[in-house]
C-alpha cells in the first residue's frame, strides 16, 4: 500500500500487489495449461495439477486484487474500488463514520506479527486488506490518521 495523492481535499491510497499477484496468477495458469494440454502422465497427476492451478488462481483472485481508496473531504465520502480480472466493484461510505485507521494484528505460529490496515468506523472495524502482511503498515496508517485529523479541526 502506498499514498498516491495527499491534498487537503483528497487522500488517495493504492494497493497494487503486482509482483506477488502476477507470480501467483502465472503459476496457476501454467498449472492449468499443463493439466488441460495433456502434459501429465496419468489421471491422478492431471487432477492434482488441475486442482493446484484452480486453487492458485482462486487465491490470487480473492486475496490479491488491485485496490484504490479515496478519502474525499468535499464530498464527505470514502470510496473503495476493488479491481479484479472479472471486473470492478465500488463501495462508498460516509467519511463522518470513520474515526481513525488502525493496525489489525495477528500472530503467526512462528511468532511473527502479521498486520493489515483497518478503518475504525461506527459499525466496527472495516479491513482495507483481504489478508495479513509481514510488512509494517504504519506509514499508511499515519497518513490516513493525519488526514482525518485535519478534517476534524
Amino acid at each position: 500500500m502506498r499514498v498516491i495523492l495527499e491534498t487537503p481535499e483528497k487522500l488517495v491510497i493504492e494497493d497494487r500487489p503486482r509482483f506477488l499477484a502476477g507470480f501467483v496468477w502465472f503459476m496457476g495458469l501454467a498449472a492449468l495449461y499443463a493439466a488441460l494440454a495433456g502434459q501429465m502422465r496419468g489421471t491422478g497427476e492431471t487432477i492434482l495439477v488441475l486442482a493446484l492451478g484452480i486453487g492458485a488462481c482462486a487465491i490470487a483472485w480473492h486475496f490479491m486484487p488491485f485496490q484504490r481508496f479515496e478519502f474525499d473531504r468535499a464530498g464527505g465520502t470514502f470510496t473503495r474500488t476493488i479491481a479484479r480480472v472479472t471486473g470492478k466493484k465500488q463501495e462508498t461510505r460516509a467519511l463522518s463514520a470513520i474515526r481513525q485507521a488502525a493496525s489489525q494484528g495477528e500472530w503467526s505460529e512462528e511468532g511473527t506479527r502479521m498486520e493489515r490496515v483497518a478503518l475504525l468506523t461506527d459499525d466496527g472495524p472495516y479491513p482495507l486488506e483481504f489478508g495479513y502482511s509481514g510488512s509494517s503498515r504504519s506509514e499508511v496508517i499515519g497518513a490516513i490518521n493525519a488526514w482525518l485529523e485535519k478534517s476534524k479541526k
